[in-house]
């Protein structure tokens, strides 16, 4: 795709978490749609990665080194961003320590408060600020569109994951309420909720076998890469989504539409229903 010829032609869209996983699949994607990318990432190896390779394959992309748990380093980057491409039009919130959420999350009885606390920090307090301070640029550029990447595991139960399961369940609620409030400033507010999506992080146990089987028999139609949920973010960024807000979207091979890959009926004796193909 000419980058002039994209559907986000003449927009600007900060991208937090830009540099690894979902977030460096939008801003590639974005980027090659015509959108001008604010990099907005705390990793500085990362983030200047995926700046040149945007750059390289002919793009516009700016890395921000930003801390979303810091409003004024949250401010400072969308200030940054106005100051250098004139305006804001989109947000896509992403940030989020993988590794942090794989080894540190705990069922609530053996959690541990500063876990609590920095899993509230990143993934709902981040969001906060940067709806708060991206928000009110887009109002300024006349409308826009903020999408959210909150989980499966805010929309069904996950044992093990407690202070994740709220604090994206607390982005979920505030997609909603955020919709509501901001439709006044023509901005969209929308979530999407991912199920296990196979990025670098990830795979220190998605490379077990066991491990690996026992996720992808959840998704009926397999694991998740991150290309599919930039696929979707593309969609609600851009005015073929001008009527889509406060939408909470699973984008999840089918793991909230099931039960358990277990034949129920023929676990019974009942009569299992054929395959067709």
């Amino acid at each position: 795709m000419n980058a002039m010829t994209g559907r986000l032609v003449n927009k600007v869209a900060i991208i937090t978490g830009g540099g690894s996983g979902i977030g460096r699949a939008s801003a590639e994607l974005f980027a090659s749609q015509g959108a001008a990318v604010v990099l907005a990432e705390i990793s500085e190896a990362t983030g200047n990665e995926v700046q040149r390779q945007i750059h390289d394959r002919g793009g516009q992309a700016t890395f921000i080194r930003t801390d979303v748990t810091d409003a004024k380093s949250v401010q400072d980057m969308v200030g940054q961003a106005e100051k250098t491409y004139g305006a804001v039009h989109i947000l896509h919130n992403n940030a989020v320590e993988v590794t942090f959420v794989n080894e540190q999350d705990r069922r609530v009885t053996e959690l541990p408060e500063d876990v609590w606390h920095r899993m509230l920090a990143v993934v709902l307090t981040g969001v906060f600020h940067c709806c708060k301070y991206a928000g009110r640029a887009i109002a300024r550029a006349g409308g826009g569109a903020i999408i959210n990447t909150a989980t499966t595991d805010a929309l069904v139960g996950c044992p093990g994951l407690d202070a994740y399961t709220a604090a994206k369940g607390g982005v979920v609620a505030m997609t909603r309420s955020m919709a509501a409030g901001l439709a006044r400033d023509s901005i969209r507010v929308n979530a999407i909720c991912p199920g296990c999506v196979a990025t670098p992080h990830q795979m220190k146990w998605l490379d077990d076998p066991q491990s690996r089987w026992q996720v992808e028999s959840l998704h009926l139609l397999g694991l998740l890469d991150a290309q599919d949920i930039a696929n979707f973010a593309l969609y609600l960024a851009g005015d073929e989504a001008a009527k889509v807000t406060g939408g909470i979207f699973p984008i999840d091979s089918g793991l909230t539409a099931f039960k358990s890959p277990v034949d129920v009926m023929a676990a019974v004796g009942g009569q299992s229903a054929p395959t067709h193909k």
